[in-house]
């Protein structure tokens, strides 16, 4: 796609926003975010006006979808949406092994891509879009969780310049069927505790509901610790099926594939959303050019400190670390 903005943080002028929701999203924006015209051209003023004024951060793109990403995230709330842009450009430049130099066109990410990780499945009756990641898929002899984290960052990237995602945000399932301890070791307690604040802020679209299929015993333990520097309110949003039969109670099974007892075979949207990734080379290069002043952020990589949704208590995180996965919601 052609990119017709900057990251300069004063421009002269601002490109005109055009709407691309139809009425039943815009309802849906009304409703759940109380957005309306009024509010946006007030939010998104005033968004970039704190931009502007910002002392750390020296780049940054200020055009409307950028920002709605932000201020729909939070609900139009906007010292939340300022707080989560001002994380995001930290983590972006802090870790850029994970969110840096993201490309569809480059061999590991082309090869995920073809294996099928990722598939989008369609919108369901709330208008989220459903995506399904079959985690049997990932090659761990081949790639490491720095490669998963890279690929998924990049799709939640395209995924969030959606206006239809932006306001009713995804719906994710992860299927664990075939899946090896290998796919499970892959997740460090460093890297966890770094991807904490990511994880618990800063996904760039909003995950509604995770659903966990197929989850085999040998990973609980495990599952059990990773758990542990997840958010209470993200845990929430979790739901673990042990049957595809219960995971059908909760889903809509004329979205879901045949192999999880669905009818949906068609990779038509998927097929359409990867090649909008493809296409999506440009933009995602310009996200490396924001610049903000990370050093007056390492608080945020600290896993105890508040700023990084910790208690400053690493007891509180240790005692948690065994048995807590019986508290999960394990059907």
């Amino acid at each position: 796609m052609t990119v017709s903005y900057g990251v300069e943080k004063c421009p002269k002028t601002f490109g005109e926003y055009r709407c691309s929701l139809s009425e039943e999203y815009l309802q849906m924006a009304k409703e759940q975010l109380r957005e309306d015209d009024t509010l946006r051209e007030q939010a998104l003023e005033a968004m970039r006006n704190w931009i502007a004024k910002h002392p750390y951060i020296k780049k940054c793109r200020t055009d409307a979808l950028f920002l709605l990403r932000f201020l729909r995230q939070r609900k139009f709330s906007i010292p939340l949406a300022c707080e989560t842009l001002e994380r995001y450009l930290a983590m972006r430049q802090t870790f850029p092994q994970w969110f840096q130099n993201l490309s569809p066109e480059q061999p590991d990410m082309r090869d995920i891509s073809a294996e099928g990780v990722f598939q989008a499945l369609g919108f369901d009756a709330k208008g989220r879009i459903v995506i399904i990641i079959k985690a049997r898929y990932f090659n761990v002899e081949k790639y490491n969780l720095m490669h998963l984290i890279r690929y998924l960052h990049m799709y939640m990237e395209v995924l969030s310049c959606d206006e239809r995602i932006q306001v009713t945000g995804i719906v994710l399932i992860i299927d664990c069927f075939e899946t090896t301890m290998m796919h499970f070791t892959l997740f460090n307690l460093s890297d966890m505790k770094n991807m904490m604040p990511y994880i618990n802020h800063l996904v760039p679209v909003r995950c509604k509901e995770v659903h966990v299929l197929r989850l085999p015993k040998m990973s609980v333990t495990l599952v059990d610790i990773l758990f542990t520097f997840v958010s209470t309110k993200i845990k929430h949003r979790f739901f673990f099926h042990k049957t595809l039969i219960d995971a059908k109670k909760h889903l809509d099974k004329s979205l879901l594939p045949s192999d999880l007892n669905g009818t949906n075979d068609s990779m038509e949207m998927s097929n359409g959303f990867h090649k909008l990734v493809r296409e999506s080379e440009e933009e995602l290069a310009l996200l490396d050019q924001m610049e903000i002043d990370v050093t007056k952020y390492t608080a945020l990589w600290n896993q105890n400190h508040p700023a990084a949704g910790g208690c400053g208590k690493e007891t509180e995180i240790e005692s948690g670390m065994v048995g807590s996965f019986r508290k999960l919601n394990i059907d």
